[in-house]
């Protein structure tokens, strides 16, 4: 709920304030957005003029459409210029149980010939005014590099006059630089907004405060076309939620209910939350991923798991199942890499996986493979048997990439990747992308003035397969990952989970926690590996789903802790899609000698916890935290997981002050609470 006034604004065309109160029907705010007679809040150029100097003197046409879920308004506006025929499509979605609004622009060339030159294309254009506001705040996160840092929390001030340009990297949504998500709070008065972008590519997004306004520009970070006669594009999906609270965890833990409520697939209305189990790791060199896998030893992990009863709800079977590009021969020095040969190893994998599935199925588990069809290395059986699906660099003698912004091609991928699905008995598809070359390709291929369209085609391409498998397969679910979590956006969430959110060095874990600790402040659903059962590793990669990498086939691990650790992760997994709070504050949280602690809230039940770490090189044994959302009058029943030990305590002398105790380093602990 909240009091924000709003103002949107495309340069110097101003539209009067429209106050957001409460979760409203969103009807209002939509008419007065996108209204006749007013400048929507997008953003182009045609042959070099501004879009708003003419686009109210376009054609314009509304109508309501049928909204896809409940919960939701859906409107479709268009303006269309009755002498070139570029057509504006904006699909326009509001939320009546969040104050919350997002559209997606179409660019049609509807008349006789070509459009004119379409540039500076803006999918968002808006700015937000807060009276009596001068000075604004934003809080991101950094994407994924492999790095501790990954998804570290940024905090930076947006003053009068000040600009801020964002963007990723090489044409993947959250490579290093951003998270394509940003909560933006007027001032201190607790009242603020939640970009957030839906697009698998090269997006940019530009802030910057004037005359006490926040201006946001959005949109494609390469784009300079003309739309021949006939064709059609879209553009990023721009996302607003509005909030208010007192501080702006407010912000950011209505984002994560938002993406849960409407930004996530959901199988029996449920979210995915998996437990899952790896199939074989470690072996001996030059054996790599699962290069060395063969049909009798899965089988044989998948009956040990279920001897130590420790069954994962899903079997995760990673890169090296498939054949490589000199044939089937067996001599363990397979190349995971080079894909492009989508069969199985027909040596290792006689009968397929028909054998493994049955058996994961048999026990109640599930069975998910990994996948890499868009980059694909010469020599391979995709890039020799359909060259034309190829898209090329000249100076990439490697690898290849699979053109999803061809319709044939996307149709073919589909009915292969998706026969394979079904012939093997495969329950969840995990997708992988690894090149950091991806707008190199998109550029090398677009034609001459028509910068953009290849990597807009190819999106939407990516989108089209995706929900091909998850329409053909209803109770599929796809991981999403791209050299770990690089391709994190509205669009993705929508489709897919990141089970394996980093490449950061396997099993690391204040990494780990670092990387928890800020992924959690926009996506409520995300995973990583966990290979030790001691406190201090093993609470490192909790989050709401989890991959047991433990040692079954050799001394070097206690199988009755295996056990303790799935029972103890089972008992809080549900919290990790709650309420998140960092205990430890916004600034760096990679140093070896501090304390790190977090709080995952249920505000339904009143439940939670908090888990704590004390990194190898620090030397205070206790650390106190401040938790938030208790109620200071409620009394809690307080559990030490460590110990056992229960005890009975005051919200009001919780919230003053908790202290964390852990006498060894490094070591972790778990605090479970209920309100009673």
């Amino acid at each position: 709920m909240t009091a924000l006034a709003l103002a949107l604004t495309l340069s110097a065309a101003a539209q009067a304030p429209i106050a957001r109160k409460g979760a409203e029907n969103p009807d209002k705010w939509i008419q007065a957005a996108f209204g006749k007679g007013a400048v929507p809040p997008f953003s182009f150029t045609l042959d070099g003029v501004p879009s708003e100097k003419f686009i109210k003197g376009w054609e314009y046409n509304k109508k309501k459409l049928t909204a896809k879920e409940p919960g939701s308004v859906c409107y479709e506006f268009s303006y269309r210029d009755k002498k070139s025929g570029l057509k504006v499509t904006a699909t326009v979605t509001g939320y009546t149980d969040f104050p919350a609004v997002e559209w997606v622009l179409r660019l049609s060339a509807t008349g006789s010939g070509n459009t004119g030159r379409i540039a500076n294309l803006n999918a968002a254009d808006f700015s937000v005014k807060e009276k009596g506001v001068t000075d604004w705040k934003m809080r991101r996160c950094k994407g994924s590099c492999a790095s501790v840092y990954d998804f570290s929390i940024i905090e930076e001030s947006l003053t009068e006059g000040q600009k801020l340009n964002l963007k990723t990297d090489a044409g993947r949504s959250s490579d290093e630089f951003a998270l394509p998500f940003f909560n933006v709070t007027a001032g201190g008065a607790g009242d603020g907004f939640v970009l957030g972008i839906g697009w698998t590519g090269s997006w940019k997004a530009d802030f910057a405060t004037a005359s006490g306004a926040c201006t946001v520009k959005m949109g494609l970070e390469n784009a300079d076309f003309y739309l021949k006669k006939g064709e059609d594009v879209r553009t990023p999906m721009a996302s607003v939620l509005f909030w208010t609270g007192k501080d702006d965890m407010a912000g950011h833990n209505a984002f994560r209910k938002f993406v849960l409520a409407h930004h996530s697939r959901k199988i029996d209305g449920k979210p995915w939350t998996p437990l899952l189990g790896g199939l074989d790791w470690g072996d001996p060199s030059p054996c790599n991923e699962y290069t060395c896998l063969t049909d009798e030893l899965a089988r044989a992990i998948v009956r040990r798991y279920k001897q130590f009863d420790i069954m994962p709800e899903v079997f995760w079977l990673d890169a090296g199942w498939y054949s490589t590009p000199e044939g089937n021969h067996f001599d363990g020095d397979f190349r995971w890499g080079e894909v492009g040969n989508w069969e199985c190893d027909s040596e290792r994998f006689p009968d397929g996986f028909v054998n493994m599935s049955n058996l994961m199925h048999s026990f109640g588990s599930e069975f998910m493979v990994w996948f890499e069809p868009e980059r694909v290395v010469k020599g391979t059986k995709f890039a020799t048997e359909h060259p034309e699906f190829m898209l090329q660099l000249p100076d990439e003698d490697y690898n290849c990439l699979f053109n999803l912004a061809d319709d044939k091609a996307v149709d073919w991928l589909c009915k292969y990747i998706g026969d394979f699905i079904e012939t093997n008995g495969i329950d969840h598809y995990r997708q992988d992308f690894n090149t950091g070359r991806l707008a190199e390709f998109w550029a090398a291929n677009d034609e001459p003035h028509r910068r953009g369209i290849t990597e807009m085609k190819y999106i939407e391409g990516l989108y089209k397969y995706w929900d091909y498998l998850e329409k053909r397969f209803p109770c599929l679910q796809i991981d999403n990952c791209a050299s770990g979590g690089r391709r994190l956006d509205l669009e993705t969430t929508s489709r897919a989970v990141p089970l394996w959110r980093t490449d950061y060095d396997y099993g690391e874990p204040l990494g780990y926690q670092c990387q928890t600790y800020g992924i959690n402040m926009f996506l409520p659903l995300s995973c990583t590996g966990l290979y030790e059962t001691d406190f201090y590793n093993s609470r490192s990669s909790y989050s709401s789903a989890l991959v047991m990498n433990f040692s079954l086939l050799d001394g070097r691990q206690d199988s009755r802790e295996m056990k303790r650790v799935y029972e103890e992760y089972k008992s809080i997994r549900d919290l990790y899609t709650k309420d998140y709070y960092p205990l430890s504050g916004f600034g760096d949280v990679t140093g070896k000698d501090i304390w790190v602690a977090y709080q995952m809230h249920d505000p339904a039940t009143g439940s939670g916890c908090i888990v704590g770490f004390r990194r190898p090189d620090c030397a205070k044994s206790t650390y106190t935290v401040n938790p938030k959302a208790l109620s200071p009058n409620g009394t809690y029943i307080v559990t030490n997981c460590n110990t056992g030990e229960s005890k009975e305590l005051y919200g009001g002398d919780m919230l003053s002050g908790y202290v964390l105790s852990l006498d060894e380093a490094p070591d972790s602990i778990l605090i479970k609470y209920e309100k009673e």
